[in-house]
C-alpha cells in the first residue's frame, strides 16, 4: 500500500482533514469525495509525471471499489467517470460506471458513458451488454447522451465490420436513432451535430451540410454546428458563406460551455479573410490586415496542445501578408510576434 496522504476537503465551509485509507476502510467515503481525491492525485500525475501519486491513485481506487456500500447518486458516478476519462483513465472510468450500475442499472447516462469509454479499453463484451440494456429503455427516458453515444457506438461497430449485410443494418439503425434524437430534442444542437456526423461518416456530404445549415436556422446557440459548417464551406471554396458561419460560431461560443476549439474558429476566420481577399483580387487596407493579425493572435492564445500544428501555417501566411502589404505586425499582437521569431 502506498504512503497515505492527507487531503483537505471543504465540507460545509469547514476544512476537514481526512485520511483517505481510513475513511474508505470505514465504508463511508462518498463517490463525490472519492472523485475529489482522485482529481488531486491526477493533477499531481499530469503536472509532473508523479509516479508516487499514480500508485496512490490506484490504491485509492482499489479500496474505493472494495467498499461494501457506495454513497452517491447516478450523477456522482457519471461525473467521476467523466473526470477519469478526460485523463485517458478509461479502465478506471468503466470500473466506476460498473459500481454505479449496480445501484442504478437503468441509468441512461451511466449506460451511455460505458459505451463511450468501454470501446477505448477493449471492454467489447461489456459494451454489448450495456447497449442491449439501453435499447430496452424507452426513448422518451433517454438523455441526449443516450442518443449521441449510441450513435458513436454503432459507428464503432460499423468500422469493425466487413459484412455488407451488417453494415446496412447498422446504418439503418443509426438513422432511426438520429430521427428519434431529433424527435425528443428538437432544439438541441447535439441532435443536429450527431446527424451531421453520421452523414459525414457515410460520405453523404450534401446531407451533412444541409443538416448543419438547418441547425443554424433552428437552434439559437449552435457553436459546434457553426464551426463544422464553416469548415465544410471553406473546403468548398465558399469563403463568404464560411465567414458568416464563423461569425455565428464565435458569437455562440461566448454564450455557452460548448467544448468547441475556439482557437480553431479564429484560425479559420483569418484564413477566410485571406481567401476572400485573394479571390476578389482587392488590396487589403490596414484595418483588414490587422483583423487577420488579431484573429491569428487570438488563435495562438487559445490553442493548447494543438498550437504547434497550426503555428507554421500562421507564420507563413503572416509573412506573406507583411511582404505583400508592407504592414508589419503590431507589437500588441504579442503571441503572433513570438510565433514569427520562433
Amino acid at each position: 500500500m502506498a504512503t497515505e496522504r492527507e487531503i483537505i476537503i471543504d465540507e460545509t465551509s469547514e476544512e476537514v482533514i481526512v485520511n483517505d485509507s481510513e475513511k474508505i476502510k470505514k465504508g463511508i467515503l462518498p463517490v463525490s469525495k472519492a472523485n475529489h481525491m482522485a482529481q488531486t492525485y491526477l493533477s499531481y500525475i499530469y503536472e509532473g509525471d508523479d509516479e508516487d501519486s499514480r500508485i496512490e491513485l490506484y490504491s485509492l481506487m482499489e479500496d474505493f471499489f472494495a467498499q461494501e456500500q457506495q454513497s452517491g447518486n447516478a450523477d456522482d458516478f457519471h461525473n467521476f467517470a467523466v473526470e477519469l476519462a478526460r485523463k485517458d483513465e478509461y479502465l478506471l472510468a468503466c470500473q466506476v460506471l460498473e459500481c454505479g450500475l449496480v445501484l442504478f442499472p437503468k441509468s441512461v447516462d451511466l449506460l451511455s458513458d460505458y459505451l463511450q469509454y468501454g470501446v477505448n479499453c477493449n471492454k467489447i463484451e461489456e459494451c454489448k451488454k450495456a447497449h442491449k440494456t439501453l435499447m430496452k429503455i424507452p426513448h422518451r427516458r433517454w438523455s441526449w447522451r443516450g442518443f449521441a453515444f449510441v450513435v458513436d457506438y454503432l459507428q464503432f461497430l460499423i468500422e469493425r465490420s466487413d459484412s455488407e449485410k451488417e453494415l446496412e443494418a447498422r446504418e439503418k439503425e443509426i438513422l432511426t436513432i438520429v430521427e428519434e434524437f431529433r424527435r425528443y430534442f428538437p432544439y438541441s444542437e447535439e441532435s443536429y451535430r450527431t446527424e451531421a456526423d453520421v452523414y459525414k461518416s457515410l460520405n453523404m456530404h450534401d446531407e451533412e451540410l444541409e443538416t448543419l445549415q438547418s441547425a443554424l436556422e433552428n437552434v439559437r446557440v449552435a457553436p459546434k454546428c457553426a464551426l463544422r459548417c464553416a469548415d465544410v464551406l471553406f473546403e468548398r471554396g465558399l469563403y463568404e458563406e464560411a465567414s458568416q458561419a464563423i461569425e455565428r460560431g464565435i458569437k455562440d461560443a461566448t454564450q455557452t460551455q460548448s467544448s468547441v476549439n475556439e482557437g480553431y474558429i479564429y484560425y479559420l476566420s483569418a484564413l477566410c479573410k485571406i481567401a476572400i481577399a485573394q479571390k476578389t483580387g482587392l488590396s487589403m487596407n490596414e484595418d483588414e490586415v490587422n483583423g487577420i493579425y488579431s484573429d491569428f493572435n487570438i488563435a495562438l492564445g487559445k490553442f493548447r496542445s494543438s498550437r504547434s500544428s497550426y503555428s507554421d501555417v500562421i507564420k507563413t501566411k503572416t509573412n506573406t501578408i507583411v511582404n505583400k502589404t508592407g504592414i508589419d505586425v503590431d507589437p500588441k499582437f504579442d503571441l503572433l510576434c513570438e510565433c514569427l521569431v520562433g
